[in-house]
């Protein structure tokens, strides 16, 4: 087995940069082969991304921030969208793609997974408060990274389903887990995939963290010690804080400074809350604190719809036909109410912004993780139950753009946003439509 093999997220990324500069000092000289493995871990210096124009036209363009345009057009150059209209010029020498009786809209967003990290990784058994860990750095990019082999990175499976960016983060059996990212599904190398090292704060009330503990003998052995843990972490940071301003030299605590931006609002705390009594205790976690709270799960969210849509309470909650986010291999009933198909819709309607994530893990022997490739398919269901197709496809786009903080990046079909476009062979609801063609800043990177 070669370095190459072992090598993983973070620890690869800062040992490229690390040769790559000793290479660069003394080339061909001491560390011969130093830049050729820096290329390798950080992609070969490539050309302007998308020197030339790509043109999808003749399409159904689906802006998602816009009505539908029929037979529209949208121009991609230097990784960016520079038009999209009905009638719109397209620049000498374009790359032409004919998407007459096709669909074109921007790429799908998963806004809460695992897929990306071992599931050993998922989880630190250690302790069940671990807010300086950081999912990136157990994140093992996909593709032809640690081959071997230099070469472009794709996660095949997702772009074949058109998610182009996702949200790993550290998985729930922990109430405080740690810091979750965002990625892009494909790129040259792995700085190139990051579109934010650090994106939230991930943190678990319920069943999750009380099993994980009872089987260690400790705490939290209750819903009680749960939230009485997390404010205790909180106000030891706050005390962190205001010690280290005052006297700078103090040693430094990773975990206390990533509370300390939780707390100075710098990132939200995504917190995993599926019963009535969990999410009341998320919301008053967070009226203490004053924190950005986003609601992951969010199963009784119903409950609560006209607080969460006064105090702007995003809620992501999990795919239609299999709501249960735990990573338990058989969730706790006390965790989740019966299921309500219409629940995307009907929260949608009382105002709570809500995106539909697949919450991709796996459960245990029972079953692999949860494919991000069927999400937009099983995001469809809830127009079945009464919600708008837009809201539908927002569900799954901008609006995870939006809870994310990157939807002026993605998530909508707009010039000067990324060029990460998806083309279907039909309407994006239908059970039969395949994702043809996917473009991650301009780049053609999954065709059918």
């Amino acid at each position: 087995m070669t370095i190459l093999h072992v090598l993983r997220g973070r620890t690869a990324l800062h040992l490229a940069r690390t040769v790559s500069a000793l290479g660069a000092r003394r080339p061909g000289a001491r560390f011969p082969r130093a830049l050729a493995l820096g290329a390798l871990l950080l992609g070969a210096p490539t050309a302007r991304a998308q020197d030339k124009a790509v043109a999808i036209r003749g399409g159904t363009v689906l802006p998602i921030s816009g009505p539908a345009i029929p037979n529209g057009t949208v121009v991609m150059r230097g990784g960016k969208i520079v038009a999209v209209g009905a009638n719109v010029s397209i620049p000498a020498g374009a790359e032409i793609v004919d998407a007459r009786g096709k669909y074109v809209m921007p790429g799908v967003i998963d806004a809460a997974t695992q897929i990306g990290l071992e599931a050993t990784d998922q989880n630190e058994a250690s302790d069940p408060v671990t807010p300086g860990l950081r999912a990136f750095e157990s994140w093992n990019p996909f593709g032809t990274f640690g081959g071997g082999k230099p070469g472009p990175l794709r996660n095949k499976e997702l772009l074949a389903g058109g998610v182009t960016t996702m949200y790993p983060s550290p998985a729930d059996a922990t109430i405080i887990g740690g810091q979750g990212f965002i990625a892009k599904n494909a790129g040259p190398n792995v700085e190139a995939m990051l579109v934010r090292e650090i994106a939230a704060m991930d943190m678990t009330l319920g069943t999750p963290p009380k099993s994980a503990a009872r089987a260690r003998n400790r705490d939290p052995y209750t819903r009680m010690a749960e939230v009485a843990m997390i404010r205790a972490a909180l106000i030891k940071a706050q005390e962190y804080v205001r010690n280290r301003a005052a006297n700078p030299s103090l040693p430094r605590d990773l975990g206390n400074e990533a509370l300390g931006k939780l707390l100075a609002r710098e990132m939200p705390a995504r917190i995993q809350a599926n019963s009535a009594t969990d999410i009341r205790s998320a919301l008053r976690l967070a009226e203490e604190f004053n924190l950005q709270l986003i609601i992951d799960g969010g199963a009784a969210a119903y409950e609560f719809r006209d607080e969460l849509a006064r105090r702007k309470v995003p809620v992501v909650l999990g795919q239609v036909s299999h709501p249960y986010v735990s990573n338990e291999e058989i969730p706790d009933k006390q965790d989740y109410p019966p299921v309500d198909e219409r629940l995307a819709g009907r929260l949608t309607a009382a105002g709570v912004t809500t995106a539909i994530a697949s919450f991709a893990r796996a459960f245990g022997t029972l079953a692999p993780a949860v494919s991000g490739k069927w999400l937009l398919l099983d995001a469809s269901i809830a127009a079945g139950y009464g919600m708008a197709d837009a809201d539908v496809l927002k569900a799954v786009t901008l609006v995870p753009a939006t809870i994310l903080g990157i939807a002026d990046r993605v998530g909508s079909l707009e010039v000067g946003k990324d060029a990460d476009v998806i083309v279907l062979d039909g309407n994006p609801l239908s059970v039969k439509t395949w994702v043809e063609r996917a473009y991650v800043n301009g780049e053609l990177v999954h065709q059918r």
